[in-house]
């Protein structure tokens, strides 16, 4: 039978869809997809919506609250073997009905995501819908190293370390204004650490990067068995910082950070309405 599109539904997830979630999690990157690891949580937490087909959950889609009136979507997952019918723009259009309902309530309420720059569908629709780029960032990877060194950890931080995002700092592929209504969720999501060179912020629970509070100095290969530390040996990770700072990538690029393509722009977008 050919798939239909009116034979879609959306509703909210269950703990029940976790075994269809966990199957399309597989399908996504390789099977390296960090749902799995954040399911059971989105769960409990408004708002988690899946589309479900022929009595299977088939794709997803998050909305969550984040501070400063910010509606922050993300989690738009399509299981492999549907993808490229529709079932995203589907997802997209049912979660921003939604929330023009809870911007009926709320005026004050903003809509925001980060994506890649290369997720040309996503940016061409949402931009229709009058979204727009708000803000760019690098994010460098890098491949892990043997060696870990403990840092110290910061316990007590404020916005001050964050000078260098006036408008909105990174944690990990989500992002809060910089306000002061923003530090309990920075302190949350991350925490601060301190080499014998530099400070630094580790932001996100599922996927975490490092987040550049000053620009990088020659000894920043020093501080790469303290990165490790958080990740595993020879675990990658990625390491995010402001347009700013483009001066220092060729610094970054000496240390081993590479780009996920051989263009070295802002590939870290975030889109606001």
């Amino acid at each position: 039978m050919d798939f239909d599109l009116k034979d879609c539904k959306v509703r909210l997830a269950q703990e029940t869809d976790f075994g269809d979630l966990s199957a399309i999690a597989r399908t996504i990157w390789d099977g390296s997809d960090y749902l799995p690891k954040v399911m059971q949580r989105w769960t409990k937490e408004p708002w988690l919506f899946v589309c479900e087909y022929q009595s299977r959950v088939i794709a997803c889609i998050k909305l969550s609250l984040f501070p400063d009136n910010v509606l922050w979507i993300e989690g738009l997952r399509v299981h492999a073997r549907f993808q490229g019918k529709g079932i995203g723009n589907f997802l997209n259009k049912h979660i921003y009905t939604f929330a023009d309902e809870l911007k009926r309530r709320n005026p004050l309420l903003a809509y925001e995501f980060c994506t890649y720059y290369k997720n040309a569908e996503s940016i061409h629709m949402t931009e229709k819908m009058g979204f727009r780029i708000a803000n760019r960032f690098f994010e460098y990877d890098k491949r892990g190293v043997k060696a870990t060194l403990k840092p110290r950890l910061l316990k007590d931080f404020d916005l001050s370390l964050f000078r260098h995002y006036p408008d909105y700092i990174p944690c990990a592929w989500r992002t809060v204004h910089n306000s002061p209504l923003s530090l309990p969720f920075l302190r949350q999501h991350g925490q601060v650490f301190e080499t014998p060179n530099a400070r630094y912020y580790l932001g996100g629970l599922h996927e975490p990067s490092i987040l550049l509070l000053e620009p990088p100095q020659a000894s920043i290969g020093k501080d790469l068995p303290y990165f490790q530390h958080f990740f595993g040996p020879r675990k990658s990770y990625g390491l995010i910082l402001p347009t700013k700072f483009k001066r220092y990538l060729p610094l970054l690029h000496k240390a081993g950070f590479r780009f996920w393509e051989k263009e070295q722009i802002e590939n870290m977008l975030l889109l606001s309405k």
